[in-house]
């Protein structure tokens, strides 16, 4: 099998589509989704190693369908999910080749541990990558900048290491007063006393503050500062020696946001079992009342409608426990476009009568880097759910691929949609924020701390003016390429 596993789930139900996937995503897994056994042949690879399966669908019963199965997936493990009155087509479900079965209404941590239990040796292995990714970063050599000022603050010199973390030459900044052209105007006074005490205690250290980089950027350093004297003692300059501390600042800033996350994340495990519980209660209430109404059109909408509800609190149970999980990478090589396309085949069946484009444009020099495939699809999957959802056919989607000068991939993606307003533009990634009439507003969120686990960005760019519509725009930095190169 390879790396990347996936899932294959087969519901013609869409909300119980959308919540089964939800369930599954939270453990990171890569999830197909089909509505039908013939989309479900079209969509079997080798990569599939799980496929659960409705009993009941809209091209036959499932018995009839797994031997098929078992031929197009014979690595893959095939789950049922049938009703309690149907156990006796699920004994033959067995005899056909089913490997496990769940009741309805599932338990989404009954499916979760059936999940992890067949996919537990291949997330070890993974596991085991990361941590070996993590610690040859650990250990890999720190740079210092070393910077001379003369007594006047006025730039002397500086080393490459600076140059290529501020993006500036020493040509261009020569004689320059340093803090006018790397300092932000707000810590300007702060800095000239730190200087000013150096010159006259002979020393000084331990002090942080931003500078400000070619881009506009803001680098974090650590400064040792000491004074330089010529032959007749008499002062000649200030030596300063500074570590780039920025990725420091921003783990410890991750580090107590995923401990704020934990805490959440325990607080919504605990709600979320308790309140499954209930829906479980009101699900069998509604199936027997459902029996009970017979054929009466009123009450079967209104039945309906508190279904659907159900459904829309559990899935905001789920999602809002999804935002709250610790992100943990299993970085592969692997091409964005590679990705981009899944995702957008995997929506196929949102698209049924519909004209919708993807508009593909590539300019990159070197085609793969190192990332979270699963994630990242998850990141395309909320983009072009999204646009889907903004836009009136006939529906495009631009999505561009680009190189940065430092090795950063570029992604741009944009639609014909109605686009963001100011304040819809300012807030997007908030949590539970949502343009949508239906939604728990953590997609984008959850977009944001994916890209940010790649130690990337994601921004509301310019509106594309030839199409209009909303555009995004994110980075994905190489695991091994510093952010200050």
């Amino acid at each position: 099998m390879q790396d990347q596993l996936s899932i294959l789930l087969v519901e013609d139900d869409e909300d119980t589509r959308a919540t089964l996937t939800d369930v599954l995503e939270i453990d990171g897994n890569d999830v197909l989704v089909a509505s039908t056994i013939s989309e479900a042949f079209r969509l079997i690879d080798e990569a599939v190693a799980i496929i659960i399966l409705d009993r009941k669908l809209p091209d036959g019963p499932a018995e009839r369908h797994i031997p098929t199965l078992r031929d197009l997936a014979p690595q893959a493990d095939i789950v049922v999910v049938t009703g309690y009155a149907d156990m006796d087509s699920t004994i033959s479900a067995f005899r056909s080749g089913a490997s496990d079965f769940l009741i309805k209404p599932i338990n989404p941590e009954a499916l979760r541990h059936t999940v992890c239990r067949i996919l537990q040796s291949k997330r070890v292995e993974l596991e085991l990558r990361q941590e070996q990714q993590f610690a040859d970063r650990v250990l890999s050599t720190a740079e210092a900048i070393v910077l001379v000022l003369d007594p006047e603050g006025k730039i002397v010199r500086f080393n490459p290491y600076f140059e290529r973390l501020s993006g500036r030459k020493l040509d261009e900044v020569r004689g320059k007063e340093w803090f006018a052209t790397f300092v932000p105007p707000q810590d300007h006074d702060l800095i000239q006393h730190v200087f000013s005490t150096t010159t006259t205690s002979g020393s000084s250290s331990g002090v942080i503050n931003a500078i400000i980089t070619s881009d506009g950027t803001e680098r974090q350093i650590r400064w040792c500062n000491t004074t330089l004297e010529d032959s007749a003692g008499n002062l000649d300059g200030v030596l300063a020696v500074g570590v780039d501390v920025t990725d420091i600042i921003d783990a410890q800033e991750k580090i107590a946001q995923s401990e704020r996350l934990a805490a959440i994340g325990q607080t919504m495990a605990s709600l979320a079992h308790e309140s499954r519980n209930a829906l479980q209660r009101i699900q069998s209430g509604l199936e027997l009342l459902e029996l009970d109404i017979g054929d009466d059109p009123e009450a079967t909408k209104d039945l309906q409608t508190v279904q659907r509800a159900a459904t829309d609190l559990n899935s905001l149970l789920e999602e809002i426990r999804s935002f709250a999980a610790p992100i943990h990478l299993h970085r592969v090589q692997a091409d964005c476009k590679d990705i981009y396309r899944r995702a957008w085949r995997n929506l196929e069946s949102s698209r049924v009568g519909r004209t919708c484009e993807l508009i593909e444009i590539d300019d990159r020099k070197h085609h793969k880097t190192s990332l979270d495939a699963q994630r990242m699809e998850q990141v395309f999957r909320n983009l072009f759910e999204n646009a889907l959802a903004a836009t009136n056919d006939p529906a495009q989607i631009h999505i561009t691929l680009s190189q940065a000068d430092n090795g950063d991939t570029v992604v741009s993606v944009s639609d014909n949609g109605p686009g963001l307003t100011r304040d819809q533009a300012h807030r997007i990634f908030e949590p539970f924020y949502t343009t949508k009439t239906r939604g728990t507003g953590l997609g984008m969120a959850i977009v944001k701390r994916i890209i940010d686990a790649h130690g990337g960005d994601i921004i509301v760019a310019h509106r594309n003016s030839s199409i209009g519509g909303a555009s995004f725009q994110m980075t994905i930095t190489p695991e091994n390429t510093s952010n200050g190169f």
